[in-house]
């Protein structure tokens, strides 16, 4: 796939981490659309020409519905890059709730899974799937175990669907490290425990989804994009 020209719904992509993603691949050329939830989308998105599709993807039929309609605003779909997320809040064990959990788990994982449906049948021969992970995913944060639960979770649906869905379509997903740090978090993860000295930034997970966006020969990989924080 070539970005210049390419059509991709970014979930999860009117704020935050989703939106600067969006923004990156609209940049590189690509005709893009996004999913919100709640929130009021950026206000960049407008102004670069990105649709935002009102959705809760943590219902089937909905995260089904805004792949749909995100074929027929674009013309079609080459890529679809899942960043959607709920839940992510510090919370201690003693203080979990279902409600948390199931925000968590909702538009992450089942809302990751039935994107990926409708997205079988509607990308393009040679498309891609990227989806956001997180490092809480594979290391485990106490504090934010739902989160974690729900972002793990994406690793073994990414391994799965890219043995279902090759040689058409290609699944990965990468998993970023201190990027924004969660609203209502205390202070910032010191930069001494992150061993290439700095917090990341969302051109260097814009980059990875790039790539992986484009890259022919790579499917069900997970790529780490953490600064080296994970190798502590």
């Amino acid at each position: 796939m070539d970005l210049p020209g390419a059509r991709i719904l970014v979930t999860g992509g009117a704020h935050r981490l989703g939106a600067e993603l969006a923004l990156d691949l609209a940049r590189a050329g690509a005709a893009v659309c996004v999913t919100r939830h709640r929130r009021t989308p950026d206000v960049r998105l407008a102004a670069a020409g990105i649709t935002a599709i009102a959705a809760d993807l943590a219902v089937p039929s909905e995260a089904v519905g805004a792949v749909e309609r995100a074929a027929d605003v674009l013309g079609g779909l080459d890529g679809v890059v899942h960043a959607a997320s709920g839940g992510f809040r510090p919370v201690a064990l003693d203080l979990l709730t279902p409600e948390l959990f199931e925000e968590a788990i909702g538009a992450t994982l089942r809302g990751g899974l039935f994107v990926a449906q409708a997205a079988s049948r509607l990308l393009t021969d040679g498309g891609a799937l990227v989806f956001i992970g997180d490092v809480a995913g594979v290391a485990g944060w106490p504090s934010y175990l739902p989160h974690s639960a729900a972002k793990g979770g994406l690793g073994t649906l990414v391994r799965g669907l890219a043995r279902d869905l090759a040689p058409r379509i290609r699944v990965s997903i990468v998993h970023p490290g201190v990027v924004l740090e969660p609203e209502g978090a205390g202070a910032p993860v010191p930069v001494e425990r992150i061993p290439l000295g700095r917090a990341g930034t969302p051109d260097d997970i814009a980059g990875a989804v790039r790539y992986l966006l484009t890259a022919p020969y790579v499917t069900g990989a997970a790529l780490v994009v953490d600064g080296g924080r994970l190798v502590d």
